[in-house]
């Protein structure tokens, strides 16, 4: 990936700065993909383990997969900031910055003085972005917040369970849901700035993002609060089911009458065909438990070969369940080149996504290394105006590290 610093279609935020203070994913996550665009990001960490993502799952060479895959393309300016030289620092840089990203608790930068007022005092085109896991008020807003908590309180637990039998999503789906919102408000602050010529603070809190994210569909049935008149449905969260195979299983979206038709002919219910339950949508959804059944069931057996040849004959939305091992070499994945593999002085060779928006239909490339703890401390020091003599002796006194 080039680095330049004049926007262009293929590197829209080409010469923007940003500043990124975060612990795991949200803001390292939405700090990559804005870097993948072309933002020059620095990461600032502690400088004693740094970013705990660091250590987080498989690694090598003391650099967790997990903390590559949050945090390429950046620079790392390992630095305490709880000391004279890490304020000054951040100070500076962020007088020459477009966009500060910081996911820490409420109240942690003010006391740290480097709060939003403070550093848009000096800097009126600084775009400050805090991220909280409740919001900055309420009875919960000096919790710790983690992505299986913010499942739990959002009915994430309950849609994916039932609400008697909660159950998480085991993937951090509520951190990468903020960091999609958190890249999303940047990119329209910056395009605000553009007008106004100023910057502004925004306060994003994992809560009211991933609430948002879980309404249209997740909470479709619970939406209307006049309840006079409805026609209850089931929930689409409740279609979602695999079609097991001898060999496998089959995701599919059987949602149109022709679909369903097809399908149960393909599972041997030609009886079903005419029954109002099954011979339209708004039968399917009002007996969505009879569906599921009929699916989980089928008469007839077929390998996942014979059943794909069958559904895609019928247009029938469907894809294989893939297993993690077998996502590289799966044709669809390989003919759009949604991957990439490369080399870095760490890792050795890594397979990572590509971004996946293509400007001008290219597709873009980010095989670019993760820093290493402190990797650029001293150039960015120095380009701020320190003396080598100067970051030697906050090197030596534990307040700054260099890889």
């Amino acid at each position: 990936m080039t680095t330049s610093t004049q926007p262009s279609a293929q590197q829209p935020l080409a010469g923007v700065k940003i500043l990124e203070f975060s612990t795991m994913i949200t803001c390292a996550v939405a700090a990559m993909m804005l870097s993948a665009q072309g933002a020059e990001v620095i990461k600032v960490e502690p400088p004693i383990m740094g970013d705990p993502g660091r250590l987080i799952g498989t690694q090598k060479n003391g650099l967790s997969a997990f903390f590559h895959n949050c945090n390429r393309g950046k620079r790392s300016l390992a630095i305490d900031l709880k000391t004279q030289i890490g304020r000054d620092a951040v100070k500076r840089l962020a007088a020459d910055s477009d966009v500060l990203l910081h996911n820490y608790r409420p109240g942690v930068m003010d006391k740290l003085g480097l709060g939003s007022e403070t550093l848009r005092a000096s800097n009126e085109r600084l775009i400050y972005l805090g991220v909280s896991g409740f919001g900055t008020t309420g009875p919960m807003s000096d919790y710790p917040a983690y992505d299986m908590v913010i499942q739990g309180l959002t009915g994430i637990t309950a849609l994916q369970g039932s609400d008697n039998e909660m159950q998480h999503i085991n993937m951090l789906v509520c951190d990468k849901i903020t960091a999609y919102t958190v890249a999303q408000a940047t990119t329209a602050a910056l395009l605000a700035r553009a007008s106004t010529g100023k910057g502004q603070h925004i306060d994003i809190s994992m809560l009211q993002a991933n609430l948002a994210f879980m309404w249209p569909d997740g909470m479709m049935d619970k939406t209307i609060e006049d309840r006079d008149g409805i026609v209850d449905m089931s929930p689409i969260s409740d279609y979602y089911q695999t079609l097991d195979v001898s060999d496998g299983s089959i995701a599919l979206a059987p949602l149109r009458d022709h679909h369903f038709k097809a399908l149960l002919e393909m599972l041997g219910y030609p009886e079903l065909l005419e029954d109002p339950r099954f011979n339209s949508m708004g039968g399917r959804l009002m007996h969505m438990d009879q569906v599921m059944e009929v699916l989980k069931n089928p008469r007839k057996e077929y390998t996942i070969a014979e059943a794909m040849s069958l559904l895609t004959a019928a247009d029938i939305p469907c894809a294989p369940c893939i297993a993690r091992d077998d996502l590289k070499a799966h044709a669809q994945i390989e003919a759009i080149e949604a991957l990439e593999t490369y080399e870095t002085p760490l890792h050795g060779a890594l397979t990572v996504p590509r971004p996946p928006a293509r400007f001008e239909g290219e597709n873009p490339s980010q095989a670019t290394p993760s820093p290493a703890l402190g990797e650029h401390s001293r150039s960015i020091l120095e380009k701020l105006g320190y003396s080598s003599e100067e970051i030697d002796a906050h090197i030596s006194d534990g307040s700054v590290a260099c890889s």
